[in-house]
């Protein structure tokens, strides 16, 4: 019965290794909010290209469905079975109550329900098992057809998207800077923050895997350097396309891709057939607008969000189990008018030779 709802495409996921380093290694080249727009989809910079990772693109890689939320009551046990079974009288349920109560259901209907709803709120959204589900869901799920029709892409996207950004930046950092970074005699605990006073982990919401495939996609480099294996197969998303199953060095990604001002990046474009999925709602013409964006000079550098060497990034991640943080970067205006400038520039170079030819 999941195999045939709209998550059991992801069941087909085989040996793909949750890939830190990665994922880290691109958060790290993410364009600042001061100077670029991260209006259409959360952008990087890499090589000279400004890169976006959009709504389609995500659409793309998890083959979830977008499209426009329904209105849903705030549903009580009076108009809500599930809550009426399961949650008695209790105005909020966490991850760990619901596992709880699918674990212990033996009602093969609502086993399901509960475990769609699961599946969505852990899966898809990363809550963490202690904070409160969206009690909505559990009316959703009452009308199995509903819930599949749901945009769970569009939910997923937003909550992994606001997640991405909100990643390495001081702002929004869970772990605050401690004075003391050393570790202490009696608890024998790592401190809280490294050498450099960045804290030393941060935690990541929605669905990252996402941009993960995306980079897969997107740099041919991390198929050239056999860290990662395409598989030329029918199977939709691009989620399915994709193997890994190890972690590649850190100092190698950020020196042969995205350090690499010459590194090769291709735009992800949907296919005649991702076109063709009931997923995909956009109609034929929704990725014109999308493109790379050339950057001119030593910009590239000067315009993403962190400041940190690439010794010391990866002196952090060998030091902490978990993806490491780095500082806010800061980027004078000074430095937006130059590239403003060079922008402005070159395209007067561009129309001078066209007048020319």
């Amino acid at each position: 019965m999941f195999e045939q709802s709209c998550f059991g495409h992801l069941l087909g996921i085989e040996d793909l290794k949750w890939t830190s380093p990665i994922v880290h290694g691109l958060l790290l080249r993410k364009a600042d909010p001061k100077t670029v727009s991260q209006l259409n989809g959360i952008k990087f910079i890499v090589g000279k290209k400004v890169i976006q990772f959009t709504a389609h693109q995500f659409c793309i890689v998890t083959g979830l469905r977008f499209g426009n939320l329904p209105f849903i009551p705030i549903p009580t046990n009076e108009n809500c079975s599930l809550k009426r079974k399961y949650f008695a009288n209790d105005k909020t349920v966490n991850l760990l109550e619901l596992e709880k109560a699918f674990l212990e259901c033996d009602d093969v209907d609502d086993v399901f329900k509960l475990g769609f709803v699961y599946f969505a709120v852990f899966v898809l959204l990363g809550s963490e098992k202690h904070v409160h589900i969206d009690m909505r869901y559990l009316k959703l799920a009452e009308d199995l057809e509903d819930f599949g029709n749901y945009p769970w892409g569009a939910v997923c996207y937003a909550k992994t998207n606001a997640s991405l950004l909100r990643a390495l930046c001081a702002d929004y950092q869970r772990v605050k800077v401690s004075t003391k970074t050393a570790k202490t005699k009696k608890s024998g605990k790592k401190p809280t923050t490294t050498a450099t006073g960045r804290p030393r982990e941060y935690h990541l919401k929605g669905f990252p895997y996402a941009l993960q495939i995306w980079a897969y996609e997107v740099f041919p480099t991390l198929a050239a350097l056999h860290l990662v294996v395409h598989e030329e197969n029918a199977y939709i998303p691009r989620l399915l396309h994709w193997r890994s199953n190890s972690s590649p060095r850190f100092y190698e990604l950020m020196s042969q891709v995205f350090e690499n001002r010459e590194v090769d990046v291709q735009l992800l474009r949907p296919s005649v057939m991702d076109k063709q999925q009931p997923y995909w709602t956009w109609g034929d013409s929704a990725d014109d607008s999308e493109e790379l964006v050339d950057l001119v000079g030593d910009d590239a550098e000067q315009q993403t969000g962190t400041s940190a060497s690439v010794e010391e990034k990866e002196k952090d991640i060998d030091e902490t189990a978990n993806l490491p943080s780095s500082s806010k970067g800061t980027v004078a205006s000074r430095e937006l008018r130059t590239l403003k400038c060079d922008f402005q520039r070159t395209k007067d170079e561009l129309a001078k030779v066209s007048l020319s030819n």
